[in-house]
């Protein structure tokens, strides 16, 4: 397996690699490749910190002599401006590790895996990756689990270097609503029996070499390129779930990438809550999954779609959608198939969107997630963001798969 970490302006690359050093090694060799990276329209002040990431790494590797671990640092600083960015520098990282995987007659079965420059991670870290993948021989891809810390004694506790990154109350409140967001949201998705619904996070996601080929690899975007990845390599099979193995991401706010966790945490501080999709839009999304059999057998809907749905498909969804579907479809089960190809996350994210916007409105999260463990017939008090999130990891950790 090979573990690629993108790197750019990280203070902390040497504590990530000294913590996944002490992991206990799995039965296969592991490599690590961390792609240190910067165009030159960057300040100084980036540069200067890749440089000393890149001396204070190379000095570790030095003074560690033979290690089951090998390590190798690319240091790019000219990346073309307009597609620098986290999305490039995985890319490079898992182009690289296919070749050196394919070196050594593994570009078939060997495993690529994402990590991030300012991560911890549960000591079965590499045991508990080969361990599931040998477990689920079919499976193209993996999402891990993952937990952002939630004080400061965690951050400790976890591993983190917390001397020059004393982090507010703000940022850990800011960091619990954002996640508690990410799990209600997939959680729905699980609710309604969404086929794509598992959490799609950079740097807690690991895909066989194969399917890394296969879906023409990893994407320049420069934010929510794992988003967009991961749910490609799910059409060719079904992305399982790792939740025996934790990612633990760094909780600080960031405004490098247009949105995710950093942006988040920055807009909560500001506006001083996170909201989040209606519980209804997901059901209006149900709704249409109940349709699948009518659309089948007769081409058209048995009754009037809900809400903004209707508005959302347009008609052209009745007079060509469902009819080239059908066309390619020979039975009932190719035509779920292909109708999810169709429907399928990206599509998902479009409504969600539209029926904020046009109809529901954003909700606050608390009270989304309050409403969800109603719906799912689970006790919901008046718990804040950070007891409903424990109580939602808790739940994910109940029902694995």
């Amino acid at each position: 397996m090979v573990v690629v970490i993108p790197c750019h302006n990280e203070p902390d690359l040497l504590g990530a690699l000294q913590h996944l050093a002490g992991c206990p090694p799995p039965l296969g060799q592991v490599e690590i490749i961390v792609v240190i990276n910067a165009s030159a329209a960057h300040s100084k002040t980036v540069h200067e910190q890749n440089r000393a990431s890149i001396d204070q790494a190379q000095e570790w590797l030095a003074s560690r002599g033979n290690h089951w671990q090998s390590t190798h640092l690319l240091h790019l600083p000219n990346l073309p401006d307009r597609h620098a960015g986290v999305g490039l520098a995985r890319k490079i990282g898992m182009d690289e590790a296919l070749r050196r995987l394919a070196d050594v007659g593994l570009a078939e079965e060997g495993l690529i895996i994402c990590y991030d420059a300012d991560c911890r991670c549960s000591p079965n870290y590499f045991i508990g990756i080969e361990s599931h993948f040998a477990n689920h021989p079919d499976c193209p891809g993996a999402s891990l689990n993952f937990e952002h810390p939630l004080g400061q004694a965690e951050m400790e506790q976890m591993g983190f270097d917390t001397s020059g990154q004393a982090l507010g109350q703000a940022e850990f409140d800011g960091i619990a609503a954002y996640e508690l967001h990410l799990r209600y949201h997939v959680r729905a998705q699980k609710w309604i029996g969404f086929p794509y619904a598992f959490q799609t996070i950079g740097s807690a996601m690991a895909v066989r070499a194969w399917a890394y080929v296969k879906q023409g690899g990893m994407n320049r975007r420069h934010a929510g390129e794992d988003f967009y990845f991961l749910q490609k390599i799910s059409w060719l099979g079904q992305v399982t779930e790792l939740i025996d193995v934790t990612v633990f991401p760094s909780p600080r706010r960031s405004d490098r990438v247009p949105f995710g966790t950093g942006k988040a945490v920055g807009e909560y501080i500001g506006a001083g809550q996170q909201t989040t999709y209606s519980l209804q839009a997901y059901r209006d999304v149900e709704w249409l999954h109940r349709q699948i059999d009518a659309l089948w057998n007769e081409g058209r809907f048995l009754d009037k779609p809900p809400g903004p749905l209707g508005q959302f498909l347009g008609d052209s969804f009745i007079e060509a959608v469902v009819p080239e579907i059908r066309q390619n479809s020979t039975d009932p089960k190719s035509f779920r198939k292909r109708f999810f190809r169709w429907f399928n996350a990206f599509r998902l994210m479009k409504y969600l969107n539209y029926a904020r916007d046009k109809a529901y409105g954003s909700i606050q999260v608390e009270e989304a997630a309050r409403t969800l463990l109603k719906a799912s017939e689970y006790d919901a008090g008046k718990e804040n963001a950070v007891e409903l999130l424990r109580r939602y990891r808790q739940l994910d950790r109940e029902q694995k798969s």
